[in-house]
This record gives structure tokens, sequence and C-alpha cells, in this order.
């Protein structure tokens, strides 16, 4: 019989080839490609003048957007300054406000320009009511539709005892 070996794997795939030929090693050969000499295009006049008109235009562009920047970046402190100026002249015045209406103010005002005085002890009168102190509500006849049926309802409610 043969010499089966390893029957699920061959192994001889992975042996390294035996050549008995020397081989020779190739040098790759280095190829250099040559640049050529640029080619300098000369523009027309006409495009010349037209790019530089453009790159003028942008730059024009660029320096009138930076001066309105400017300009509104001054408006808005200017603006601020004033709004701070009127809300110092805003808080003087409620304070000027608040001085005036005290109440301290106020009795000076009505003891001196209108007359009032202040009312002494025996100025108070008390009323006493016979019977109980007891008010009774009338009801009026002109409630809505819901109002009645939820009196009704509570009438109901009192004659069964709930």
């Amino acid at each position: 019989m043969a010499n089966r070996g390893n029957l699920a794997y061959d192994l001889s795939v992975y042996e390294p080839k035996q050549n008995n030929a020397p081989q020779e090693k190739q040098k790759p050969e280095i190829k250099m490609k040559k640049n050529p000499v640029p080619v300098v295009r000369r523009e027309s006049a006409f495009r010349f003048f037209l790019r530089a008109a453009f790159i003028l235009m942008a730059m024009c562009a660029i320096l009138y957007g930076k001066v309105e920047t400017n300009s509104l970046f001054n408006e808005i402190s200017e603006l601020e300054t004033d709004l701070k100026e009127l809300q110092n002249e805003n808080i003087g015045l409620a304070a000027e406000y608040e001085a005036r209406t005290s109440l301290k103010n106020v009795e000076d005002y009505a003891e001196n320009v209108l007359g009032l005085k202040k009312l002494d002890k025996a100025q108070i009168e008390y009323i006493e009511l016979p019977g109980d102190s007891v008010i009774e509500v009338v009801e009026t006849e002109n409630r809505n539709i819901f109002i009645r049926i939820r009196s009704w309802i509570n009438e109901i409610k009192e004659h069964i005892g709930a």
C-alpha cells in the first residue's frame, strides 16, 4: 500500500519548490521622465485688464463692507450710551416720584392743602344692629339655565335628605 499520510491536507503545496537553476535577480529599471519646459502663455491685454478690474472691484466691495460695519458699530455704541443715560435718568425720576408720594408727604398735603384732620377716638361711632347679624342675599330671577338646574337639583337633594 502506498503511504497515505494525512489525506485531509495536501502539505506539498506549502513546501518551497526546488529549482536547481540559479535564479538571477533582475534589477528594476528606473525610468526618468523628462519634465517638459513650461510653456509661458501670454495673456491678452484685455483679459489682464478684466482680471485686474475684478480684483479691484472685490477689494472696493470688501472695504465698503468694512466701512459700513464700522459705522454700524459706532451707531450701536452711541445708542447704548444713550440707553444707559436714559436708564439712569429713569432711576432718578423713580426715586423722586417715590419721595413725593411717600405717606408723610401725602398726609402733609391732606392737612395743609385740603384741610383734612386725623380722626379722634371721639369721632368714631360704632353701630349695633338689633337681632341676629345675618345677611340675606336676595336672589334675582336673571339667572341662566345652568344655575337654575343646579339649584333645582340642590332643592331635590334637600327634600330627599342627602
